[in-house]
């Protein structure tokens, strides 16, 4: 079997849809009936990581559109589409690879497909796919509650690699940089930009006035939301106690999450949020939201605290729990989410599709 992977970022790419993309690849590849996983990316931002093996990534699909289609018709005419895999890594991308297969493999990650599509060719398109495998429970609940699909549903949650990660001593020239010196610190990781409100960041800093003076809260991460968030922040009578990184070095991510004392991200519109597993792995106990893909996580509550970010009381009381725990350590649970148990789930997937076809 060959498989064509057509997505918007994987290798080179940057932020959680990227990663994921590049662990699906990689776990694609490594099945033993999986001869080339053949990746047509629609962007490369960055420095490409190690392509695994059995992976042919076409960099010249990256140039524009119009070498993304030509990539795409070449990829059409050496693929038996009746034996071998198409992905449709991204909903929005669904009418141009229905122009190459009719019957694409859709998965699907958060918010993008918790609503109707823009596009409607897209919204009709949907419901002839091969199969839709999902980041979480909740965002395959909410597209099949807008969409009618009816078709073979996968879930394929983020995976970590702990290895890369684990408990650090705070970086002293961190804690300098950013005056932190003293502090118990929360947190929050992620884009601060205009579109993505839900995060969370609002939600802590509203509650940060009523948590004792030596808490400062760290947003890690860049966009086109912080001026806002610095007023608000100046406006409750707490810009002393809120630090912002702006972007920061990939190589920096470990010791930023060792900053934290508790990781806390009461968000509304998250598909999973890979974050948590990240500051898990580092040994910071973590918040999370119950409404949205976040509780699956954490397991439901099983490796961390689940809260209503609606509610001020419920967030002020389990950042006050989460500091009050005792030294970090890695939840033993967090094996589910193991690169291994990855792999697994995605050959299973492959194997289930194969009997199916």
């Amino acid at each position: 079997m060959r498989i064509l992977h057509v997505g918007t970022d994987s290798f080179g790419g940057y932020g959680g849809i990227a990663l994921y993309n590049r662990e699906l690849i990689s776990a694609m590849a490594s099945h033993p009936s999986v001869d080339e996983v053949v990746v047509v990316p629609r962007i490369i931002v960055g420095a490409l990581e190690p392509i695994p093996e059995k992976v042919t990534f076409v960099t010249t699909a990256a140039r524009g559109m119009l070498a993304y289609l030509n990539a795409l018709r070449d990829a059409r005419e050496s693929f038996d589409l009746g034996r071998d895999l198409i992905v449709c890594a991204h909903v929005n991308l669904l009418p141009i690879v229905r122009m190459i297969a009719k019957r694409p493999l859709l998965m699907i990650y958060g918010i993008e497909a918790w609503k109707p599509l823009r596009d409607p060719l897209s919204n009709r398109l949907l419901r002839n796919v091969r199969g839709v495998v999902s980041i979480s429970d909740v965002t395959l609940d909410r597209f099949n509650g807008w969409s009618r699909y009816d078709g073979p549903s996968l879930l394929l949650p983020n995976s970590i690699r702990a290895e890369w990660y684990g408990i650090r001593p705070k970086n002293r020239n961190l804690v300098a940089r950013y005056g932190l010196e003293g502090k118990r610190v929360l947190m929050t990781l992620g884009r601060v930009v205009a579109a993505e409100r839900y995060k969370g960041f609002d939600e802590v800093l509203e509650v940060l006035p009523d948590l004792d003076g030596d808490i400062s809260y760290l947003i890690a991460g860049g966009g086109n939301d912080i001026p806002r968030l610095k007023r608000k922040a100046d406006t409750l009578g707490v810009s002393d106690r809120v630090v912002f990184t702006g972007l920061f070095p990939e190589e920096e991510k470990t010791d930023l999450y060792n900053l934290a004392d508790v990781y806390v991200m009461p968000s509304r519109g998250e598909g999973f949020g890979f974050v948590f597993l990240e500051a898990m792995a580092c040994g910071v106990p973590v918040i999370a939201s119950r409404l949205d893909g976040g509780r699956e996580a954490v397991r439901q509550g099983q490796l961390g605290r689940l809260v209503d970010p609606t509610n001020r009381m419920e967030i002020r009381m389990a950042i006050r729990d989460a500091l009050d725990a005792g030294p970090k350590r890695i939840p033993e649970g967090l094996g589910y989410f193991s690169y291994a148990e990855f792999e697994r789930r995605t050959h299973a997937i492959i194997d289930a599709l194969a009997a199916n076809a």
